[in-house]
Formats: C-alpha cells, sequence, structure tokens
C-alpha cells in the first residue's frame, strides 16, 4: 500500500511533466495549466478562455472547478507536487514511515487511513483560501499514527524513537517559521490537521479498555463529517467572489443583482463584483444613482482601476437633469471628502467633450459584460479619454491605500 500510494504521486508528478513538455508550457505564474488538466485544483480567472484572462491587473478568480462540485479535485490535488524536490521529500517520508506501519495494520484499513488523511489534512486549507498539492498532510498523518503505535509496538518503538520524534515535531515547527517570514510557502493547516488526524487514528487503534468498540465505532462515524465539510468547502458562502460566481450563472436579473449585493457586502474590495452590480443596478431604475454610488466606493478602494473610471463617466452621461448631476456631485463630494476636485478632474467632468460624447451603455448584453469584460483587442470600440492616471495622492495619507486594503 505504501509503495503504491508512493508510486500514483510519482506516475502523476510524471504526467504533469509530459503534458508541459507536448504543450510547451511552463508551471510560472499562479495558475498552472498542466495540474488544472490533470485534475488538481486552481484558482481559475473565471474559466481557462474567457476574457477575464485577459485583465491581468484586476482578476476576480477562484477555484471554479470546485463551487461546480468537482469535489474530487480537491483528494487529487495531495497527490500533485510543485517539483521534483517537493516529491522526493515527501516519498522519502512517506517510505520511511510506511514501512513501519504496513506491517502491523490491515491492507485495506491501512489504504483507508492513507486516502482519509491526505483529503482531510487539505480541507482546511480551502477554507483558508489556499490551493495546495502535496502529500506532506499525508506523511504527517502517518507521523502522528506511528507515535500511537510505537506505544504497544516494541519493534517501532525501537525504530521510532524519541529522536525521530523529535525531529518530526521540530520540522513542523520550522515550517511555520518559514512560512512567517516568506521564504517559502508552506501548507501548515495541512500539517497540523493530517497530524491531529494520525494521532486520533492512532489512539482509537490502541484503545484496549472496555469502550474500544464504542470508540472505533465512533471515529469511524465522525468520518461523515467529511461530506458536510466538502460541501462548505464548494459552496464557501463567507466568500464574496462565490457570489460573483453564482451571479455569472444566473440569467434573473433580480437573483443575479442580489449575489452581487452579497458578494460586494463580503468581498469590497474586488472592483468587478462592484463594477458588475453598478451596470446590473443600471437597468432597474430611471435615474442611475445607486450605480454612480457603487462605482465611486469602489474607486475609493481600488484607485488604479482605470476601466472603472471609464464606467463612472459612462454613467454621468446618463444624468441628464441638472438636479440628477447636482445629487450625483453631492455624492462625489460624501465619498472623497477633500480629493472630489481631483477624482472630477479625473473624471473629465469639467470638460465639454464628456457631456455631448456619444457613449452610450451597451444595451445588447442585460448585464453589460461587452464593456466589462472587454478583450484587449477590442479597445478601440471603448471611449479613449485623455487622461485616466489617478491623481498624485500623498503616501503617508490615509487615502493612500491600494486596493483593498485600509490604512
Amino acid at each position: 500500500m505504501t509503495a503504491a500510494y508512493i508510486a500514483f504521486a510519482v506516475g502523476l508528478f510524471l504526467a504533469v511533466q509530459i503534458y508541459r513538455i507536448d504543450h510547451g508550457i511552463s508551471n510560472d505564474g499562479s495558475f498552472d495549466d498542466a495540474l488544472w488538466k490533470l485534475g488538481a485544483v486552481q484558482p481559475l480567472v473565471f474559466v481557462h478562455d474567457h476574457p477575464l484572462v485577459e485583465e491581468k491587473e484586476y482578476p476576480t478568480g477562484g477555484p471554479f472547478d470546485l463551487w461546480s462540485g468537482e469535489w474530487w479535485r480537491i483528494l487529487i490535488s495531495g497527490f500533485h507536487h510543485g517539483d521534483a524536490l517537493h516529491l522526493l521529500l515527501n516519498c522519502v517520508a512517506i517510505g520511511l514511515l510506511g514501512r513501519l506501519i504496513e506491517p502491523v495494520m490491515k491492507p485495506w484499513l491501512y489504504a483507508a487511513f492513507l486516502i482519509l488523511a491526505t483529503y482531510v489534512s487539505l480541507l482546511p486549507e480551502y477554507f483558508l483560501e489556499h490551493y495546495p498539492v502535496g502529500l506532506s498532510g499525508g506523511a504527517y498523518a502517518m507521523f502522528g499514527l506511528l507515535m500511537m503505535l510505537r506505544r504497544i509496538h516494541p519493534e517501532i518503538a525501537e525504530v521510532f524513537t524519541e529522536r525521530e520524534i523529535n525531529l518530526g515535531l521540530g520540522l513542523l515547527i520550522l515550517c511555520f517559521v518559514l512560512t512567517h517570514f516568506g521564504i517559502m510557502n508552506i501548507a501548515n493547516a495541512a500539517h497540523v490537521t493530517g497530524f491531529i488526524y494520525g494521532i486520533l487514528a492512532g489512539a482509537v487503534l490502541i484503545n484496549g479498555s472496555r469502550f474500544a468498540g464504542t470508540l472505533r465505532f465512533l471515529f469511524v462515524l465522525s468520518q461523515v463529517l467529511v461530506i458536510p465539510a466538502t460541501y462548505l468547502v464548494c459552496h464557501p458562502v463567507w466568500n464574496g467572489k462565490y457570489y460573483w460566481y453564482l451571479a455569472r450563472h444566473e440569467n434573473n436579473l433580480e437573483q443575479k443583482i442580489a449575489y452581487l449585493q452579497k458578494g460586494m457586502e463580503l468581498s469590497p474590495g474586488e472592483p468587478k463584483i462592484s463594477a458588475e452590480l453598478a451596470l446590473n443596478l443600471f437597468r432597474t431604475g430611471e435615474v442611475p444613482l445607486r450605480s454612480w454610488e457603487i462605482m465611486l466606493r469602489s474607486l475609493e478602494r481600488n484607485r488604479s482601476y482605470d476601466k472603472g473610471v471609464e464606467i463612472t463617466r459612462l454613467i454621468w452621461k446618463q444624468f441628464h437633469s441638472d438636479q440628477e448631476k447636482l445629487q450625483a456631485l453631492e455624492i462625489v463630494s460624501d465619498v472623497f471628502g477633500e480629493e472630489s476636485d481631483a477624482w472630477l478632474e479625473r473624471f473629465q467632468l469639467d470638460q465639454s467633450a464628456v457631456a455631448s460624447a456619444d457613449v452610450p451603455l451597451p444595451r445588447s448584453d442585460q448585464s453589460g459584460n461587452e464593456f466589462l469584460f472587454l478583450r484587449e483587442t477590442d479597445r478601440q470600440v471603448a471611449p479613449q479619454p485623455r487622461d485616466l492616471s489617478a491623481p498624485p495622492v500623498d503616501p503617508r495619507s490615509p487615502q493612500s491605500a491600494m486596493e483593498g486594503v485600509t490604512l
């Protein structure tokens, strides 16, 4: 079973390398096409060939495959590895630990332990919006299991001594230190979860009291908790981008707006959620003051979002009366305060060309997606104001915060 566990990881690693060679790709960047094609969870930018991929500065991405129900990618991700060294270290650890465990456990029980430990150890990482690969969580589960088994198996205690235990615990702490100082990005939640899972499994296996049968039954029954945990990972109702994803698959305008409003509430720093909400709300009212305010507040958080400036200028074009424009200007003052004049200059609202330009919002798509998700090659159809750069801001002032950050 140990050999098969290692062999699957090695085979998958070789398959990834062959795929990369065949397609002439590298593993640079946050998205790895080879890992995705071969079953790993990857934080996609909506879908691989969607126009959003062209918007590199403000991608709204996430594990959309998981959100569509492909939960099995969590387990497959455990068998993938980032590079040859990552694979080698995990395989060596698993080989050393497995040769001690396998002789004292039934094959089917050991196989179930390995699979469940791999899967369970990765779940907390997804709750933290991390997308790890590797069997290190499973390896630490084996480490925790051995700490228990050595109590009733002298042959294990003879090899798996206090020195090995201290070394393993020291490596666990070292991984936290390396991650804290940014030296390496390590899946520490997977390590700790796997370690705890192994200790619990071992404690149940070595229990010889009259309650041993009951404890084993309860431990087996507790594995059912994996189902709701997986459901929550695939339906992260606390994540604003998840509601953006739901809105992108919703045809009913009212429900789409409700999803986007929830998404903006949970993730106010995501500019595309705000932009899409503003464009959808624009369809529902005669005077788009709400859309105007949403875009202004989004720009206050994301000051270099030039497309947001374009959308804001287009919304201004829809204010036809002096009273509507006055209300809009009051909102500018409320949002930007002392910076209002600088922002009005950036919006070019003091130029007659803006007021007379014939640049209406697109009408063919209910959500305005052909503007919001404009491809780079289609830029010539969009309005081209003379200046979209942000006004100079003192970096020591509270207004100098970057996207999604409040100083």
